[in-house]
């Protein structure tokens, strides 16, 4: 029988959503850790069918097919050269790395090794947001005309995502570039980019809050608001996307999309695999099957981080920015 496990490399939090999107289809599992006693633990705890105190043994181990890089940003390329020299094919946590050249390396490596880089950008595959790009695609809306996505709450964070070397950047390329992504999936490139950044009042490595303004394709404008300060602000919200025809609602935890046009409202619910992790670890195990490059592509990462990088170089220079291809 072929190798079929996955090595997540890191037992962070993250990693828990992957071991557990794996447990439900039934892929197995092997944990690494550079603690070994923690990947033991973790093993334990979420079914893993081994545990390592070393990356460059779990990713030698006859057993794998696949690595899933789990560690911090600036760990990143180095975990998935790591693993793509082992003969492993890589599934990326987002952002893929934090420069583009880091991006440019992985892209290169995967290409040269002849091994799957696939990004994980759960986004991509969540039902909802896959139900509002058919919706955008089968002209429900009409001509696009402006998207706002809205994502801000309250939230402080401890250890790597202090530190700017780790971290690469704050809020906007830790998690606001799920809502990047959307903007691109949703609305076409972005072509350029004005961002804002108000006071910092949550210790973070970079910014703890970020508004972008973006020229998407063809004159669309998007609007994102992302923050991790923002006292008393409710959890549920939603992001819209409006053309000539109608709008489309989408709860942002991926629960339910409303659209609202012409001919009246139509509302769907999503109850399984909401946030996307089954999914993608599907699309990751079809393209290691079949050798097709998956949709969330090294490219497709390189992207998103692209955008969020213009939007940083606005701030710093408080101007326009455009985006390069």
């Amino acid at each position: 029988m072929a190798p079929r496990a996955l090595v997540l490399l890191g037992c962070g939090w993250i990693a828990r959503r992957h071991a557990a999107a794996a447990r439900r289809l039934g892929i197995p599992v092997l944990a690494a850790s550079r603690d070994l006693a923690r990947a033991r633990a973790f093993a334990r705890a979420h079914g893993a069918a081994d545990a390592f105190g070393s990356y460059a043994e779990a990713v030698r181990d006859p057993r794998a097919c696949g690595a899933v890089v789990c560690t911090p940003h600036d760990r990143h390329l180095d975990d998935a050269l790591l693993a793509l020299d082992a003969g492993l094919h890589v599934l990326v946590e987002k952002p893929i790395a934090r420069t583009l050249a880091e991006a440019d390396r992985m892209i290169a490596a995967a290409r040269v090794a002849e091994r799957v880089l696939l990004v994980g950008e759960n986004f991509h595959f969540m039902p909802a947001f896959r139900h509002v790009r058919a919706q955008i695609a089968a002209g429900r809306l009409g001509a696009l005309r402006e998207l706002h996505l809205v994502a801000r709450g309250f939230r402080r964070h401890a250890g790597w995502r202090l530190g700017v070397a780790a971290a690469g950047g704050g809020t906007l390329l830790d998690g606001g570039i799920h809502y990047v992504h959307n903007l691109r999936a949703w609305g076409g490139e972005v072509r350029r980019v004005f961002a804002l950044r108000p006071p910092q009042t949550v210790e973070l490595g970079g910014e703890d809050a970020v508004d972008v303004l973006v020229e998407l394709a063809g004159g669309v404008v998007g609007l994102l608001a992302n923050s991790l300060g923002a006292r008393g602000v409710p959890r549920f919200q939603w992001s819209t996307v409006t053309g000539v025809d109608g709008t489309c609602f989408a709860d942002n935890r991926g629960r339910w999309v409303l659209l609202r046009g012409v001919d009246g409202a139509r509302i769907r619910l999503f109850v399984r695999d909401t946030r996307g992790h089954e999914a993608m670890l599907k699309a990751f195990e079809s393209a290691i099957a079949t050798g097709a490059s998956p949709e969330m592509d090294g490219v497709a990462g390189r992207r998103d981080l692209a955008v969020v990088l213009a939007a940083y170089r606005s701030i710093a220079e408080r101007r326009a920015v455009d985006v390069p291809c």
